[in-house]
């Protein structure tokens, strides 16, 4: 399993602006976003309107839009009271619409409704309401996600945490030789710990990636202050239920003076709602540990 590469030529914001005009008969202004294969652009409005458009990947599949979507509409009707972001249709009312690109390569765009706040990267400070906000909030989706199923979230994903052991293959490509054993040592203890439990794990479709620039901070003048929303569900799978907690608490310990404290807090806000159990809640370590040296293969 091997990190992808990106070929595609990149959709201008001119472009941007003429899909949202010809697909959804939106005039607004363009500007692009970060994004690490397909093209994001927000949407703005003269009466001050935003949305998210979304230009995928050409070599993306339908079925990888589909399953977004849906989770998206199933969560709006199982957790109505979250944040989240909307897939707005078209309008001949479809929910992804099929075009070329100025280079002429096929592309899949859908669009969202924004989510506004703060991203969880440039928040300050990450106080202990807010770190168990997060926590709260994944499990509230991932609660809301336990009914949900589709034949797309069944994926070979290199961000899976049941499969993390794909970077043993490509440990040389870490160039200093003690982040390289650093690496190999928490490679070695996930392969101690996880890989024999993994056939006693749940497993459910999870976000997968709650990560500093996809977690979103309401106002700043609140109290306390809190997570209200997560974006990107571009890594969202059927993976081990765990997982997700996990996953958020490897990004929130980052640059955290107590990181033990800081992955207790978003392990306890998620526990509160969706309850784990002791055999999880044991391979939390290795399993932070996991993904944190995955991200750094990759």
């Amino acid at each position: 399993m091997m990190p992808e590469d990106r070929t595609a030529s990149p959709v201008t914001e001119p472009e941007a602006e003429r899909l949202a005009r010809d697909l959804y008969g939106l005039e607004a202004a363009a500007r692009a976003l970060p994004g690490e294969y397909d093209d994001n652009f927000l949407l703005a409005t003269p009466d001050r309107k935003r949305f998210v458009l979304k230009v995928m990947h050409p070599a993306r599949e339908r079925a990888f839009v589909e399953l977004q979507c849906e989770a998206l509409r199933h969560l709006e009707q199982h957790a109505p009271k979250l944040s989240l972001p909307r897939v707005c249709p078209t309008r001949g009312g479809h929910t992804i619409a099929s075009t070329r690109a100025a280079d002429a390569t096929p592309r899949l765009v859908w669009m969202l409704t924004y989510a506004a706040g703060t991203l969880l990267a440039e928040a300050r400070p990450h106080t202990p309401e807010l770190l168990a906000s997060l926590g709260r909030l994944l499990g509230e989706i991932d609660t809301a996600l336990a009914g949900f199923s589709h034949p797309a979230a069944e994926r070979e994903l290199k961000w899976d945490l049941a499969r993390a052991g794909w970077i043993r293959g490509y440990l040389q490509h870490i160039p200093d030789p003690s982040r390289r054993g650093l690496v190999e040592r928490f490679l070695e203890l996930y392969e101690a710990e996880v890989v024999p439990a993994l056939p006693r794990l749940r497993r459910s479709v999870v976000y997968g990636d709650a990560n500093g620039h996809n977690v979103i901070v309401g106002d700043p003048r609140a109290e306390p202050r809190e997570v209200v929303s997560v974006i990107d569900f571009g890594d969202m799978h059927r993976g081990l239920t765990v997982s997700e907690p996990a996953i958020a608490a490897a990004y929130a310990i980052l640059g955290e003076l107590d990181p033990l404290a800081a992955a207790a807090r978003v392990v306890a806000g998620y526990h509160v709602v969706f309850p784990l159990e002791e055999a999880e809640l044991a391979l939390l370590y290795p399993l932070i540990a996991a993904r944190l040296a995955v991200s750094v293969t990759n």
